[in-house]
């Protein structure tokens, strides 16, 4: 579920409906956050994704975010700031590609910020920047008076841990006057982080959901109703948020064949027998159907009509449903012939 009081940033706004795009610029952060959920392919490594696309490259990134129909980008990691220079650069090229109004925010721990950080975000175009205090540790909290009023909107964003209400009272009634608005995100299971997560007695549960982090979450926000405070469950970021995005991206890449699911998913026929390829082409043109040869993943694309004409006179036709993203995943096959 979500539930917020106040108006939401410019940022949730075009998650909700699925124009964001998600650039991940490193996976190197100064900080060892004891529910970080990065992935050991993405934690402490210096990797760049766009959405679910691994590249350095700009004109990948570039199209990626085109594909995918976004009117916006989240800039995640890691710390980005820990890349500063790629950071800012990115940032200038996607203003310069897709305009003034392409809305760009950031997430950052506050352990590096300072004023000439603060200067190169706001030089390369940053709308909005989303900063993660360190509960446990209040040296750097005096950075929040830094980076407030500096950019279009200024957040913080935290997951909400089942036992430090006091902790994280305290920060949003230190923050409260210095900042635009508060995300309180439903904790979930991190891969790296399980011991500690035992240690703490963190039930997860089968969705992955920690026991009562949503509970503390919307009592906090009651306390808290007359700021712009928001919580966002993690069944709705992992469902809503990316089942949006995908119908954005389908809407894009779809071949004029394909069917797209309610989900935003594309039904369509697949054979991946490259010795059959001519033979299908000409039966494809003879029979006036369209098709497409995908060489990315060695294979060759058509629609459901096709597929069962296909299977009349080739070995290995499937139906496929499939995510609309750079790696094409299945989420289910049917074998015809």
């Amino acid at each position: 579920m979500e539930k917020h009081f106040g108006k939401l940033s410019r940022g949730c706004e075009l998650c909700f409906r699925g124009k964001k795009s998600v650039l991940f610029v490193t996976g190197i952060c100064p900080r060892n956050c004891i529910y970080c959920p990065i992935s050991p392919t993405k934690k402490n490594k210096d990797v760049v994704y766009i959405n679910e696309l691994k590249t350095k490259k700009l004109k990948q990134i570039l199209d990626e975010i085109k594909l995918s129909n976004s009117s916006g980008i989240g800039i995640t990691g890691g710390d980005p700031l820990s890349k500063l220079t790629r950071t800012c650069f990115l940032i200038e090229k996607c203003k310069n590609k897709f305009g003034k109004n392409f809305h760009i925010h950031l997430y950052t721990s506050l352990n590096l910020i300072d004023d000439k950080i603060i200067k190169r975000l706001q030089n390369s175009g940053l709308d909005e920047l989303r900063i993660h205090p360190d509960l446990f540790d209040k040296t750097n909290w005096e950075k929040i008076n830094l980076v407030s009023k500096k950019f279009k909107e200024v957040g913080i964003e935290i997951p909400v841990l089942p036992g430090y209400e006091k902790e994280i009272i305290s920060l949003i009634e230190f923050a409260k006057d210095k900042v635009d608005f508060f995300n309180l995100n439903e904790l979930e299971y991190a891969i790296n982080k399980e011991k500690i997560y035992q240690n703490k007695k963190w039930k997860v549960e089968e969705n992955y959901d920690v026991v009562g982090s949503e509970k503390l979450a919307l009592k906090i926000l009651k306390k808290f109703i007359k700021l712009r405070i928001h919580f966002c469950g993690a069944r709705f970021k992992d469902s809503i948020q990316f089942r949006e995005r995908l119908k954005q991206r389908a809407k894009v890449v779809a071949k004029s064949f394909d069917r797209i699911t309610p989900d935003g998913l594309l039904v369509r026929g697949v054979s991946y027998n490259k010795k059959d390829f001519g033979k299908i082409k000409k039966q494809l043109k003879k029979i006036k159907k369209k098709y497409f040869v995908d060489d990315k993943l060695s294979r060759i694309i058509f629609g459901i009509d096709s597929a069962k004409k296909l299977s009349k006179h080739f070995e290995n036709i499937f139906i496929v449903e499939e995510y609309p993203t750079s790696d094409s995943q299945e989420t289910y096959r049917e074998q015809l012939s």
